[in-house]
């Protein structure tokens, strides 16, 4: 039972023909029986309120659909919108019914911007203190622009879900698979980057995050199957955080192992970053040289072991040692 000072709040509400709720059935029957008892709650004060059952199989479900009257909205529910959550949603349905979102004039001049679709998952636990904020943001932009689908994901109900995307923290921003935004970033980011989303495809910053994520297995999808991936992945061997230059190596050696003749491809470019890189960046470069490198990086190997630096000329011999092993002796 809705709480009565929510009641209250349906009661200043007109939701005919403006609010249309869809249920979707498949599984966790404990699950969808909660959402429907709280629909039916809302159709006791609004009883003209439209909600529409789908029984077809559908993943992951029970699912909570809120809609327009012409179905241009898509804001979907793996939640039960009570407690914290009951404002983001009421905000929802307000907006709804009077056509208007709660952006600012500057948000919806941005979100223009977008002219591909856009899925938003916003992961959320319960007693999450930041999690409404974030919500809010995600459900108005979907009601501002019909190009974005915005999916609230609590990850206590749906642990699947969660462990599906490696979500460890709460609230966690999951744009179009490979823009994860946590904790803060996912209100003072977001809008950017679905912008970022919808015009760049090989952004430097979607592989940080899937590093970040410890989505290691999705780079190397995303490098064998697009070769502009793999370029914008060398340029996080120069990134200022280790971590960062860690997971980028990590990750090429895994490419490596997977198809070797990209090693051979991207040979050239490693070795020209080793022409310009600082004493950090040759360090981790001849590193990567020595589990990755092929013959045409020998001759450079052995022009970098006759520098003046005895922990270079180490690592340049010990990568040249390492190659003659995976490859054999040769002149």
């Amino acid at each position: 039972m809705l709480e009565t000072s929510i009641l209250k709040e349906l009661n200043h509400l007109s939701l005919k023909n403006f609010v249309k709720f869809y249920l979707f059935n498949h599984q966790q029957p404990d699950l969808f029986f909660k959402l429907d008892e709280f629909l039916q709650d809302i159709k006791k004060i609004q009883p003209e309120v439209e909600i529409i059952y789908k029984t077809e199989p559908i993943e992951p479900s029970p699912m909570l659909k809120v809609t327009n009257i012409s179905d241009e909205i898509s804001i979907y529910y793996l939640a039960i919108p009570k407690g914290p959550e009951w404002p983001p949603f009421f905000q929802i349905l307000q907006a709804i019914s009077t056509n208007q979102s709660f952006l600012s004039p500057r948000d919806k001049n941005k979100i223009k911007k977008v002219n591909k679709p856009v899925k938003i998952r916003v992961f959320i636990m319960p007693q999450c203190s930041f999690c409404p904020l974030v919500v809010t943001l995600a459900t108005q932009l979907a009601i501002a622009q019909p190009l974005i689908q915005t999916f609230i994901i609590d990850g206590s109900l749906y642990p699947e879900v969660a462990q599906q995307y490696k979500i460890t923290s709460a609230p966690t921003v999951v744009i179009n698979e490979d823009y994860f935004l946590v904790g803060q970033d996912g209100k003072e980011k977001l809008i950017d980057w679905i912008l970022k989303a919808g015009e760049t495809m090989y952004d430097p910053e979607v592989l940080r995050s899937l590093l970040n994520q410890g989505k290691a297995e999705r780079i190397v999808e995303l490098c064998l199957k697009e070769e502009g991936y793999l370029m914008s992945l060398l340029t996080l061997l120069k990134h200022e955080k280790i971590f960062t230059r860690i997971g980028a190596m990590r990750v090429l050696e895994e490419l490596f192992d997977k198809s070797p003749r990209l090693a051979e491809k991207i040979m050239p470019y490693l070795l020209k970053m080793l022409e310009t890189s600082e004493k950090r960046d040759k360090d981790d470069l001849l590193f990567l040289l020595g589990i990755i490198g092929t013959p045409e990086a020998i001759p450079k190997l052995h022009q970098i072991a006759q520098t003046t630096s005895s922990t270079i000329r180490e690592a340049a011999v010990e990568a040249i040692e390492h190659i003659k092993e995976r490859y054999g002796e040769f002149h």
